[in-house]
């Protein structure tokens, strides 16, 4: 059975890195699940200003 499911997330570690300790870790956490998601799924998509840049694409 396939399953197409969509999920979406913040990009948070390009900009500045905080220097509060809780900032750091939601960036740490964040960033670190967003790579063992994509380390599982087919397609990874990003996009900045609208514009589509495929990171992995396996379903071809």
């Amino acid at each position: 059975m396939d399953l197409n499911l969509l999920l979406v997330s913040n990009e948070v570690g390009l900009g500045i890195i905080p220097i509060g300790e809780v900032s750091r870790q939601f960036v740490d956490q964040a960033g670190w699940l967003n790579q063992a998601l994509a380390a599982r799924v087919d397609k990874v998509t990003f996009i900045a200003a609208g514009l589509p840049m495929t990171l992995k694409d396996t379903s071809k």
